[in-house]
């Protein structure tokens, strides 16, 4: 287990359950700069689930589909079997101490699943 921090990442979904939300889904985007066109490239993401504890006090109901945001916390891999029991399933998961809006000009760039103009 490893503490992480992470400046910028983007919400993909926001995950429910019966007490309210509990989790996120986001993915971080690396990017490159393109040497011919002087833009900055996306040349992959990492993928997590941000979880809280119950009695965190943080609310995961104030995100949305797209928001950038910035967390730390445990960042941990967790296994979960198919249904059948056939494979198993593997999940980077940061046990968040801290979740938050990332701010400043990168807040207010354009969302692009896999380019963009800003470097992350």
């Amino acid at each position: 287990m490893a503490k992480v921090t992470v400046d910028s990442a983007f919400v993909e979904d926001v995950l429910i359950g019966n007490s309210g939300a509990w989790g996120l889904k986001t993915s971080e985007p690396h990017s490159k700069k393109n040497q011919d066109t002087g833009k900055w490239d996306t040349t992959g993401r990492t993928f997590r689930t941000v979880k809280v504890s119950r009695d965190s006090g943080i609310q995961l109901e104030r995100f949305a589909k797209g928001d950038r945001i910035t967390f730390e916390g445990r960042e941990v891999t967790e296994a979960k079997k198919a249904a059948d029991g056939s494979k198993t399933f593997y999940d980077l998961v940061v046990w968040a101490d801290r979740v938050e809006a990332a701010g400043g000009a990168r807040a207010a760039a354009p969302v692009d699943s896999w380019g963009s103009e800003e470097p992350f």
